[in-house]
C-alpha cells in the first residue's frame, strides 16, 4: 500500500502499514542465499577440469530430483552462500547443480 500526498499518515493507517512492513522486512533477512555461481576451475590441473567435463556438471540442474545437495558425494560448505564440494569431482559445485554420478542420500 503506498502512501499519497492525499493521504495523511494516520495511527490507522501506520498500524495497517507497520506489521506488514516489518513481516515483509524479516521475511527477506531469513532469506537463504546461496552462491550465484560455482563454475570456477582456477586452481584445478588439466585432468581435474577433464573428469569434471566428462562426468557433465552442469551448475543449475535441469532435473528437479537430481540436485547435489541431495547427493551422497556432496560435502556441505561451511555457509550457505559459498559453494560446495564433492567426493567425486574436484572443484566447486553449486548446492543445486548436478552431475552424472549424481548418487540420491538414503
Amino acid at each position: 500500500m503506498a502512501l499519497s500526498n492525499e493521504a495523511p499518515l494516520t495511527r490507522r493507517r501506520l498500524l495497517i502499514v507497520a506489521p506488514a512492513t516489518i513481516v515483509a522486512l524479516t521475511a527477506l533477512a531469513c532469506e537463504k542465499h546461496e552462491p550465484a555461481s560455482c563454475t570456477s576451475t582456477m586452481g584445478l590441473t588439466q585432468d581435474e577440469i577433464k573428469t569434471r567435463n566428462s562426468l557433465g556438471y552442469h551448475d543449475r540442474s535441469v532435473d528437479p530430483k537430481k540436485h547435489c545437495i541431495d547427493c551422497q558425494q556432496y560435502v556441505a560448505p561451511s555457509s550457505i552462500d559459498q559453494c560446495g564440494g564433492c567426493k567425486v569431482l574436484k572443484g566447486p559445485v553449486h548446492p543445486r547443480g548436478s552431475c552424472n554420478v549424481f548418487a540420491p542420500k538414503l
